[in-house]
């Protein structure tokens, strides 16, 4: 009786820090003054095999109520229509640039030289580093700018709206809110120095300029491929802050489309958020095990055998409801479907799976395999190959 105390009081308090998290986070500020005069501001797009999105994405951003803009978008070597799509936009709208990015060097991630190149040839005051499959509000970019000034942040993340168009990317793409909100203190981000207390997410990265490059950049994060968290943490261990705030109403994104681009998504990034740490992982693959799928392993073996006390029945459905409350609220306030509450404990199950392929990849496989390219460590350095 003591493991199910020990796992219905860790789910009370997963579930206090949830609603507290929920509490805090702050939604985009949709009004409220801007500087006068306005800086410019460049929004930066890395773009790799992206012509199905780039055009939406940059239909989105010519649509910003912010007028001192500039839209830079890299190609990063595409073997698709990507660069053609720019091009034919660019040459209708000036505010948009397209740079043809250089080819990748050893030492660095793609993502984090097309960034790295961005940043070089970006000539405003903020930087907002954003995804090409992202969707953007008119006031997204206003928006960010008055979160940065309010809060005094140097570097502004959002949670976006997750896009999800299938059931296995219902299953998968909840991984994305669920973890920070149930294991991370979002109170203590810019209170305590601790650098692994933050967060950012990839798709959504405004920056004051001289801080970004106070912090050495995307080069400081160039063999990062979760560059995004580490980017977070440099800025935390430099004294800077970070507002991680509510965007579901200021950008929307599909992460993933179908089962195996969250499969292989999801494995590129899972083990390098960890720092190729392996206890830290494993250690956070019990806990969601014990407290989020064990309940209903007990609930049915207890079921099917006819147990219907305490231990086999009670306490794993008290625990069931508390877990599943807990994906409940975040759920609501994330804008995810109703039903994809009771696929939690698949959800849990998938995060494991892909946790476990992820460590695979880095340490067994063929590496870190990402939109035609391949990445692992010899001797500390990170080399890339051609891959799938």
């Amino acid at each position: 009786m003591l493991y199910h105390v020990i796992i219905t009081l860790l789910l009370l308090g997963i579930l206090a820090n949830v609603l507290n998290n929920l509490r805090l986070l702050r939604r985009m500020p949709g009004h409220g003054p801007l500087p006068d005069p306005l800086p410019l501001v460049s929004v930066l797009i890395p773009a790799r095999d992206e012509e199905r999105n780039i055009g939406r994405c940059l239909e989105s951003l010519l649509r910003q109520d912010y007028p001192r803009l500039e839209i830079l978008v890299l190609d990063d070597e595409s073997s698709d229509r990507t660069a053609d799509i720019v091009a034919k936009l660019a040459a209708e709208h000036p505010q948009i640039r397209l740079l043809r990015g250089q080819p990748l060097p050893p030492g660095w991630h793609g993502k984090t030289y097309a960034c790295y190149q961005l940043a070089q040839a970006a000539r405003g005051e903020w930087l907002l580093f954003t995804d090409a499959d992202t969707i953007h509000a008119p006031d997204a970019v206003s928006s960010a700018l008055r979160a940065a000034l309010e809060t005094r942040a140097d570097l502004v993340s959002v949670f976006p709206r997750a896009i999800m168009k299938t059931f296995w990317e219902a299953v998968a793409l909840p991984m994305i809110t669920v973890g920070p909100m149930c294991y991370l203190p979002l109170g203590l981000i810019n209170r305590i120095r601790h650098p692994l207390v933050t967060l950012a997410i990839g798709p959504f990265m405004f920056f004051r300029r001289d801080f970004y490059w106070r912090i050495g950049g995307h080069e400081a994060v160039k063999q990062d491929i979760a560059e995004d968290v580490f980017l977070a943490r440099l800025v935390k261990r430099n004294g800077g802050r970070v507002a991680l705030m509510d965007g579901t109403r200021t950008v929307s994104v599909r992460f993933y489309r179908g089962l195996e681009e969250a499969w292989r998504g999801f494995s590129k990034s899972s083990f390098p958020a960890f720092d190729y740490e392996l206890g830290p992982l494993l250690a956070l693959l019990l806990v969601n095990l014990a407290i989020f799928v064990a309940p209903l392993g007990f609930l049915l073996v207890g079921l099917r055998n006819g147990w219907l006390d305490q231990f086999w029945v009670g306490f794993p459905l008290l625990q069931l409801i508390i877990g599943l409350l807990i994906r409940a609220l975040i759920g609501q306030r994330f804008g995810y479907e109703w039903w994809t509450v009771l696929l939690h404990p698949l959800t849990m199950i998938f995060g494991v799976l892909v946790a476990l392929n992820s460590v695979r990849w880095a340490w067994f496989g063929l590496g870190m395999a990402w939109k035609g390219r391949s990445y692992h460590f010899d001797e500390g350095n990170l080399v890339y190959r051609a891959g799938r």
